[in-house]
């Protein structure tokens, strides 16, 4: 006889097999809009197809036009063909921008096998919205090529007489141009074309810290798309047992960056850089780093560290600086402090990004001040107190042992690399300099700076729409591979 007082079935209890079922067809669900979303964005992506849905567009309302003046050659079936053709060429994209949408809420929001809601992850909310208005852009373009159509086939059954023809002419001229206009904000990149990272090409670092402890991890971090960040802290804890003895994950990471962006740059060679890989990571783990199968290898390192360098060319610039600094380093003095910043020839939307390295020579540790002046800027002074470490000076290295490259590697590792954002009023344009002092402890000048910049209202190389469009073709250009490199 059954216990009168035992607990009533509950259909979404643990030990019920009702959630579980439903969380694995959901699970499945997710799985087809994703294979949905890779056959559409392929489809939208076939060579040459993107310049012909610029093309046709411009095609078709010259036609238009033509017909409107009354040219004896025009000929409105066409107009009527190449809108047509348009029309079928925007199905596909109209179809990638629907799944990519869906895909984007599953990764996102969902919280199944596999999956965890982000939310909460800057930049999340964003990247939903990027794709809920390239959306709308789709439709509206769909809808102009076909009401084009519409007007123009109403011409040639309906014979609307010498009043109304121009008028449906004229409509079918001006939603060509719709589609125009549309087109040039779309075909610029079609978005989450990338199956190990799908949305990175839709992510804008939005929060980042001021001080760059591991430059080249703490940057690279910063422009990872909440996704992407996620598995990238679930991989860096995974490493906690692969590194050598005085290494951390985080350290062996930075390390292993160092050495493939040396090697990108045609500084070391493949071998050497393998080399500082194994100097960091235990067999096991350097195997896994060059295992094509891994979610983080070297090759998809590579990946998104040109999508980095895209991002934040300037910090690129420093570190280019650096060596370039080492490698000359003979004919300079030991000077106890050094100072380099970047800061971009132009900005846009009154914002900028200032990069600052500085390195201690003075074989101590100190503390520093960092004044920052930017004239008419918001704000206009800033201060920063820092503590410094000590950074032997390349020419008091005399170990033969100690190559260029490993100096440089410590260089880069006791450096003070600060990330600051400055910003200006709307109002400002023109050229506007930026002042960086440093000073010591007891607030005598060491070293100063001054660097200016052009504020800009419309597009330049480096505003935050071009980098993002770049740092999307970087990872797709780049493509080394990395696993046969393995001795």
């Amino acid at each position: 006889m059954e216990d009168p007082l035992s607990p009533l079935p509950t259909p979404y209890g643990e030990d019920s097999g009702f959630g579980a079922r439903n969380e694995r067809a959901l699970s499945r669900m997710i799985a087809r809009r994703d294979a949905g979303r890779r056959f559409w964005v392929w489809l939208s992506s076939i060579r040459t197809t993107s310049e012909i849905r610029l093309t046709l567009p411009a095609m078709a309302t010259v036609s238009c036009a033509v017909l409107l003046v009354g040219w004896e050659y025009s000929s409105i079936e066409l107009s009527i063909g190449l809108f047509t053709a348009i029309s079928i060429l925007y199905i596909p994209t109209n179809m990638a921008s629907w799944f990519s949408s869906m895909v984007a809420r599953d990764r996102l929001s969902l919280t199944v096998e596999g999956h965890k809601s982000k939310g909460s992850y800057p930049g999340s909310e964003r990247i939903i919205s990027t794709l809920r208005d390239r959306g709308i852009r789709e439709r509206l373009r769909l809808a102009s090529a076909i009401l084009g159509v519409a007007s123009l086939y109403a011409l040639m059954r309906l014979n609307p007489g010498a009043v109304l023809a121009p008028s449906l002419m004229a409509a079918g001229a001006f939603f060509g141009t719709v589609c125009i206009l549309n087109s040039l904000k779309l075909e610029g990149s079609i978005p989450m074309r990338s199956n190990n990272f799908t949305l990175l090409s839709l992510h804008a670092p939005t929060l980042h810290d001021s001080i760059l402890k591991s430059v080249f991890t703490d940057s690279m971090k910063a422009h990872l798309d909440p996704e992407t960040s996620d598995l990238w802290d679930e991989w860096l804890d995974s490493l906690e047992f692969s590194v050598r003895t005085g290494q951390t994950p985080n350290s062996a990471v930075e390390r292993t960056l160092q050495a493939i962006h040396w090697e990108q740059r045609g500084i070391i060679d493949q071998n050497r850089m393998i080399s500082e890989v194994k100097s960091v990571f235990k067999i096991t783990a350097t195997d896994a780093l060059f295992d094509p199968s891994q979610k983080f290898n070297a090759s998809s390192l590579s990946k998104l560290l040109a999508h980095t360098r895209a991002w934040e060319p300037g910090l690129f610039r420093l570190i280019d600086r650096l060596h370039d600094s080492v490698s000359g380093i003979q004919g300079e003095d030991l000077d106890s402090w050094r100072l380099d910043l970047d800061l971009p020839p132009r900005c846009s939307e009154g914002q900028g990004e200032l990069f600052v390295m500085i390195h201690n020579h003075t074989e101590t540790l100190k503390t520093f001040e960092l004044d920052i002046i930017v004239a008419k800027g918001e704000p206009a002074h800033q201060s920063l107190r820092i503590s410094a470490p000590a950074t032997p000076h390349p020419l008091t290295i005399k170990d033969e042992k100690i190559d260029k490259v490993t100096k440089l590697m410590r260089m880069l590792d006791n450096a003070v690399v600060l990330w600051i954002g400055i910003a200006w009023p709307d109002s400002e344009s023109g050229p506007h300099p930026v002042q960086v002092t440093l000073k010591g402890e007891s607030g005598e000048t060491l070293s100063s700076m001054v660097v200016q910049t052009s504020l800009t209202t419309g597009v330049n190389p480096e505003s935050a729409a071009v980098r993002m469009t770049e740092a999307a073709e970087a990872v797709r250009r780049i493509a080394i591979p990395l696993s046969d490199r393995q001795n």
